[in-house]
């Protein structure tokens, strides 16, 4: 294996820090673009730390990602009648939800009453324990009972699969011409609320059933929108000539005459929730605004929840044009957390919204890989995307992505086992399971039915690695996105696969003609531009950490995924 090249001693961090540094000047400065290339718009930037050690900690900025600056949102008189009277025609919040919101909330429950309120829907408890007994929750032993399930899922899962579930009753989706897709809201609604029970944990004194019963409905005004103004949900989705530079709060608050935040929370108002969650989802992208009457807690839980959105966007890049806002370090001050914003993207707060990506993944009734089947944004490598207008300094800093050989041989051991997916795949595979341990490599054409031959030979020689369940969901996750992904942009490619288990660490490997950087970006591109380029792709994936080195080959055909550590995602 290719080792990084560049170490972490303080004199690569101030390399580091000049490389930024010039990054920053030159997408400030009028620039020569080279009339091969296809470049990405400038932004608005992303603030910009100033320490060495912010500046090496930094995640990596997503494809397409810009900063929101805060504006007054328009208040509810805005609203047309029309809106106001479509809103009144929701259906009251499901009862069971009413009942386990309030005795998660009573310190004196425990799983055995929450277990008791669940059986009452039928529905409801076949899921609670399908979820216990899927791939990521990695129990060892079956569960069958209600009471048992609620232990181990813990109360904010359960939290969870309860909103989750009963919400699509009410606020059913409809279709493409929605302003949001669902399943994407539903895995960044939980991510918000793992991370910010997460950023919780630090602060004293906070009600972390509030903290997570907020990130959970923070945007039920998004599911509100697509439900009941599916017209006007076409038009928000749809940036206008007119109105250029337009944020999405902004092109919200033009059509329906106030944004996601204030629709959430006429709707909470209708359900009857508490009068401090109301206020908080209202406030959400605006905390600095919280009513001083409001208790100290649900302001602080209302900043908590603010800065774990803007943390799981950095990590969970689900729609087009994702807007992050600028968090101001009072409200950091506020709940006394250590600014700025990226130093909170620590491993804790990444492992919570790795679980919400796992858990979502596994946790569907459709079964594994269904509840992301619509996520487009995860893993998405375009055929022919743009790439950044400033390539780093040859050299200097620590890149996200490094070189690797271009030897496919050279990257594991001789004997690693070959199989065709298309040919002699049974023989092969029992081959694989007797060799248990050994590195296998996967070959198969980039079309539907080879991606599936490929997941399914590559998920049982997984299966024969001697790793926990943990170490497995990064590799089986990637693997989901990013073939359907290659079988798109390059049909009819020949596809490889390599995967293996050495140093304490998962290994993986991919390859394929449609990942060539010359393809995608045109045949004159700048290698250390392309790298560049293909380092925002991959930002949800580095920015998670979930391998702790990810390399490609100069032509960019091949990535390797190399170093998930054992326990990290527990």
């Amino acid at each position: 294996m290719i080792e990084s090249p560049f170490s972490a001693s303080p004199r690569h961090r101030l390399r580091g820090l000049w490389q930024r540094i010039r990054r920053s000047i030159l997408r400030l400065s009028p620039r020569q673009n080279h009339p091969s290339i296809t470049y990405a718009s400038a932004p608005t930037r992303l603030p910009i730390e100033k320490s060495v050690e912010d500046l090496e900690s930094l995640p990596v900025e997503p494809a397409g990602v810009t900063a929101r600056v805060h504006s007054a949102p328009h208040r509810a008189q805005h609203l047309s009648d029309a809106i106001r009277k479509d809103l009144g025609k929701v259906p009251p919040l499901p009862h069971v939800i009413r009942e386990l919101l309030r005795e998660l909330a009573d310190p004196s429950s425990n799983a055995r009453s929450v277990a008791r309120i669940a059986a009452t829907d039928p529905a409801l408890a076949a899921g609670l324990i399908r979820t216990v007994n899927s791939a990521a929750m990695g129990l060892r032993r079956k569960v069958s009972s209600v009471t048992d399930a609620v232990s181990f899922l813990g109360y904010g899962t359960v939290r969870s699969l309860v909103i989750r579930t009963r919400l699509e009753r009410v606020l059913p989706t409809h279709g493409p011409q929605s302003a949001y897709d669902a399943e994407d809201l539903w895995v960044h609604s939980l991510a918000v609320s793992y991370a910010a029970e997460t950023l919780a944990a630090r602060t004293q004194g906070m009600d972390k059933g509030f903290v997570s019963t907020l990130g959970l409905l923070h945007d039920i005004g998004k599911l509100a929108i697509n439900s009941y103004f599916p017209a006007k949900a076409q038009e928000i989705r749809t940036p206008s000539r007119d109105h250029p530079g337009e944020s999405f709060l902004d092109r919200e608050r033009r059509v329906l005459g106030g944004d996601h935040a204030e629709i959430g929370a006429m709707l909470a108002q209708h359900w009857k929730l508490p009068a401090e969650l109301v206020e908080a989802i209202r406030r959400h992208h605006s905390p600095q605004e919280m009513p001083a009457t409001l208790s100290q807690g649900a302001r602080n839980a209302t900043v908590l929840v603010h800065l774990a959105n803007q943390l799981a966007k950095y990590c969970y890049v689900y729609s087009e044009n994702m807007e992050i806002d600028i968090v101001g370090p009072e409200l950091l001050r506020q709940v006394g957390l250590p600014g700025p914003l990226p130093r909170l993207l620590n491993s804790q707060v990444r492992r919570s919204i790795s679980r919400a990506v796992f858990f979502a993944d596994e946790s569907t009734a459709g079964g594994p890989g269904q509840a992301l089947g619509l996520v487009r944004r995860f893993l998405r490598l375009p055929a022919h995307g743009a790439v950044p207008a400033a390539a780093p300094v040859p050299g200097l800093g620590r890149p996200n992505v490094s070189w690797a050989a271009e030897d496919w041989d050279a990257w594991m051991p001789e004997d690693a086992i070959q199989v065709d997916c298309v040919g002699r795949a049974k023989i092969l595979m029992e081959q694989a399971e007797r060799d248990m341990g050994r590195w296998a490599r996967f070959s198969a054409t980039a079309s539907a039915k080879g991606v599936d031959l490929l997941l399914a030979a590559t998920a049982r020689h997984l299966d024969t690695l001697p790793m926990d369940e943990s170490m497995k969901l990064p590799g089986r996750f990637l693997l989901r996105r990013l073939l359907n992904n290659l079988a798109e942009i390059g049909p009819g490619e020949p596809l490889e696969v390599a995967q293996g288990f050495e140093g304490g660490a998962m290994s993986l490997i991919v390859r394929c003609p449609a990942l060539v950087f010359a393809k995608r970006y045109g045949p004159k591109i700048p290698a250390l531009l392309a790298r560049a380029a293909l380092e925002r792709e991959l930002a949800n994936v580095l920015n998670l950490r979930w391998f702790s080195r990810v390399q490609t080959t100069p032509e960019g055909a091949a990535i390797l995924f190399h170093g998930h550590q054992a326990g990290a995602f527990d």
